[in-house]
Order: structure tokens, then sequence, then C-alpha cells
């Protein structure tokens, strides 16, 4: 008798680890297979995740994201994929889609009709434009930044520093958002001028792409030559020319007599770090136009977690939610309040900012 209750207690505790592990295996699934529905590749355009500028900023979000809720870096959770050309762009989506990644987060609007062509021949699978509007398609969503509110703090910044009179503008090429950039830098510098009834001339130009550092360099290099003394570059990996032509000045100059770089996309302070003439370490990165690209990827990869995917809408970013912000970086304490009354004025909107 004692032999068959010590075997009956045992099959009960047996039985009641079956049934625990039967209860808890259910969840277990659950959560994998949640995890596996958000697998999400970001694919760059030629310029790589080491920009310093807006594809860096997207996979820095995706990173922190996946980091975030457990994913791992590669084909079962979130990963990167860079075309190596232009003409390669829909190869690199396909090679992401092989992989079964479920939503795919592309950066720049130059990979925009590939992602949209891709979006109608695969309507299970999530598709996502960073820097331009889409058209409704139910797997398609945008993620458009206020590209004019930022560049009008930057035209107020310019306007208040510069000695010369005269500003630079250098744009990566012709479109859409480029033209936001140009109509609110002007509208910040002209506003800006009006007050203090100076005499400030923009100058501008266009490189044609956003890779050619070369021509950034030559472009940037010809505005200084012509007193311009602050230029403002949004242009992608191209911006980095700019830069270059900057240091190349400020080096054979004591550092009273630098000229300035306002960055774009991501804070671009490191870039402007340089040795004066004596020696002397100093910066010239006057401010950046930060665009948060991070803060938007871990947005609408955590609303597609939640079955909540924003397909067939634009979301927009700007000052007011914080997709759009200006660093003070070397701006003096007075242009920084001026740029700061600015910047409510536009979340108040008591300024208008145009976009053409």
């Amino acid at each position: 008798m004692k032999l068959n209750k010590k075997f009956n207690l045992s099959l009960i505790t047996i039985a009641i680890f079956l049934i625990a592990s039967a209860c808890s295996k259910p969840n277990h699934e659950e959560t994998t297979s949640k995890k596996a529905d958000n697998h999400i590749a970001l694919i760059s355009d030629v310029n790589g995740i080491k920009d310093n500028s807006l594809n860096q900023s997207a996979w820095d979000g995706l990173k922190d994201y996946g980091t975030k809720n457990d994913l791992s870096e590669g084909n079962k959770g979130y990963d990167y994929f860079v075309p190596k050309d232009p003409k390669d762009y829909q190869a690199t989506i396909d090679e992401a889609l092989d992989k079964n990644f479920s939503t795919i987060i592309s950066v720049g609007y130059t990979l925009k009709p590939n992602i949209i062509k891709a979006a109608k021949n695969n309507p299970k699978k999530n598709f996502v434009v960073i820097d331009a509007h889409t058209p409704k398609l139910k797997n398609l969503a945008g993620i458009s930044f206020k590209n004019q509110e930022g560049a009008y703090l930057a035209g107020v910044a310019a306007a208040y520093t510069t000695k010369s009179q005269i500003v630079g503008l250098v744009l990566g090429q012709n479109s859409k958002e480029m033209a936001s950039f140009k109509a609110g830098f002007i509208q910040g510098v002209r506003t800006t001028n009006h007050k203090l009834h100076k005499h400030i001339k923009v100058v501008s130009q266009t490189v044609g792409n956003f890779s050619d550092a070369n021509k950034a360099h030559d472009i940037a290099q010809e505005m200084y030559n012509k007193k311009a003394d602050i230029i403002f570059q949004a242009a992608g990996k191209s911006g980095q020319g700019v830069f270059k032509a900057a240091q190349e000045i400020n080096q054979a100059r004591p550092v009273g007599q630098k000229v300035w770089v306002i960055g774009s996309d991501e804070d671009q302070s490191k870039l402007g770090d340089y040795l004066a003439k004596g020696g002397q370490p100093s910066n010239f990165t006057l401010t950046s136009v930060i665009k948060s690209a991070d803060l938007a990827v871990e947005d609408i990869a955590t609303q597609t977690a939640s079955g909540k995917f924003p397909g067939g809408k634009t979301l927009k970013y700007g000052l007011k939610n914080k997709g759009i912000s200006l660093v003070q970086g070397n701006l003096s304490y007075h242009t920084w309040i001026k740029v700061q009354k600015a910047k409510h004025k536009i979340i108040d909107g008591k300024i208008k900012v145009g976009t053409d």
C-alpha cells in the first residue's frame, strides 16, 4: 500500500508538471511568433549607414528598437542592406524580401519608386519610405520631415552670425524635399535680415546628387572665395565636401577668422574639429539641423509590432513633435535665444514657413 501511495503521488506530480508545461508553452510560442512577425530590414541609399546623415540616424533608431525588444541583429531580427549603385535598388529590396523580413524601411526619396513597386508586388509585407510622401497603399507608409522648419531656424542663426553679410546654401539635388530646405533657409535669413536692417545675400547651388563630395567641395570653395562666411549644407554625404573646404580655409587662418558650416540630418559638430593657424584646436560647425529619423523608425517599428502599421499614411515630423531640432553648437547665447523664440513661434503657428 505504501508503495502504491508513493507511486500514485509520483504520477500526480508528473501530471502537474506536464499540465504546467503545456499551459506555459503557448505563451512562449506567442512571444516568439510576435517577434518573428516584426523582422525589420533597413535599406540605405548608396552612401551606407555611416554617412553622418539620414542613413546613420535611421540605423541608430532601428538598433535602439532591436535592443529594447530583444531582437538579434541579422536575419532573425533586424539588419541593414546597402546597394552599391542606384541600379541595384530593386535587387537589394528583393534580397531583403528573400530573407523573409516582414517590414522593409528605405531611406530617402530616391528609393521611393522601387519601394512602391515592391509594395504592390508583395501585399503581405510592410514597406516604409523615409523622407518622402507615399501613395495610399495598405502596406506602404511614408515618413516626412518638415525640413523647412529646421532650415528656417538655420537661416535665423546664419543671419545673426554672419559678418560678411553673405551666406551660402549647398543642396543635394533638385527635388520637393530640397526645395523645402531652400525655402525655409531663405525665409529665415530674410526675416531676420529685415529685423536687423542688414543686407544679407544668400547664394545657393545644387550638387546634383548626395554622394559627390568632390563637387560639393568645389562649390563650397567658390562660395567662400566670394566672401560667404557661413554655408548651410543639406546634401547628404556630398556635404562632407563642404566641411573639407571649410577645414582647408580655417587651417590657414587664426581661430578668430574662421568660416562656418551648418550641418544637417545629424549633429555634425565632430566634422568641424580642426587645428587653426598656430595649432590651436577649434571647431567650425556653427550648428546642425537634425532630422530625427531614429525617432521615426522606432515609432513605426513599435506601431507595427502592436499590429497597427500605418499603411496608407505619411507620418509627419517637425518641431512640435521633436522630429526636427536645431542644436546650440557654437551659436552665441544671444543668437540661441533668438532661435528659440523663432522655434516657439513656429510651433504656436505665429510663423508660417513656406515649402517652395
